[in-house]
């Protein structure tokens, strides 16, 4: 008798570890791939923010790769609402209700108007991809990596601050006092670009970073130089990509040191 009870028990315990295992693995598949279907989300609406801002501002008719980029943000949208766990599926559906809005109304903004949706969607997605990498960190007791991440982080939300900043002088630098709101943006991402790179995973420069560095520094040292607004346009977006691979390369190294490798994104 006391040889089954035991064996009983060993069982029940086994049951247990196996159940406690199988919960904790869909638990943790669960935060991948809302991280993996976020970040592709927020690749898609600065996408969109690119082809709608060239539509406002330059007449360039992207109609065909809108399209394309307006059903892959519903296809993710429907995945992360379908992924997420029952308490948090409120704020992916605002989310997605915010992402269909976008996809109404864009054609109706002004050009800073447009900047600010868009922006104020990409924050509102990379919230969403903080708090669960917060979240996980906690959950696995990596203090090391979980304060490397909150410094990347902050660096990574002041440089994109910046950069909404400047882009929204953009419209105005044919005015004096415009071009030097811009080119005091330009000082001030500058430096913030710089702080990033000293923090970010992507230490060593790149060509990308010598590129866009080396445009805002000739825009400093010649600052009565005429600005253009398309030239413009092109640097902040060169400059929104330096900043999102900085952050990119964070999130793909805490995913593969906590769980599995993240799959590139895909270009629309």
């Amino acid at each position: 008798m006391f040889v089954l009870l035991s064996l009983l028990l060993s069982l029940a315990i086994l049951a247990a570890i196996y159940r406690y295992a199988k919960v904790t693995e869909a638990k943790t598949e669960r935060k991948y791939q809302l991280i993996v279907h976020l970040r592709e989300l927020v690749t898609l609406v600065r996408q969109h923010r690119t082809a709608t801002h060239y539509t406002l501002m330059f007449e360039q008719k992207k109609n065909k790769q809108l399209e394309k980029i307006e059903v892959a943000m519903e296809e993710c949208c429907l995945e992360l609402t379908d992924i997420a766990h029952f308490d948090n599926k409120p704020m992916y559906r605002v989310l997605h209700s915010n992402i269909k809005l976008l996809s109404r109304s864009w054609k109706k903004h002004s050009v800073n108007k447009n900047q600010i949706v868009h922006g104020k969607l990409i924050r509102q997605t990379l919230l969403l991809i903080d708090d669960i990498l917060v979240a996980w960190l906690m959950a696995v007791e990596r203090e090391d990596l979980e304060q490397e991440y909150r410094t990347l982080w902050q660096s990574v939300i002041d440089s994109l601050d910046c950069l909404t900043q400047l882009r929204l002088c953009i419209e105005s630098i044919d005015s004096e006092l415009g071009k030097q709101r811009a080119l005091h943006y330009c000082n001030q991402i500058h430096r913030k670009v710089n702080q990033l790179s000293l923090v970010g995973p992507l230490s060593i420069p790149s060509p990308m970073y010598s590129t866009a560095i080396g445009k805002i520094e000739a825009l400093i040292d010649h600052p009565k130089a005429e600005l253009d607004k398309e030239f413009m346009y092109q640097l902040t977006s060169e400059l929104s990509e330096l900043i999102f691979t900085n952050y990119d390369g964070i999130i793909k190294e805490l995913a593969e040191e906590l769980y599995q490798p993240i799959p590139n994104s895909v270009i629309v």
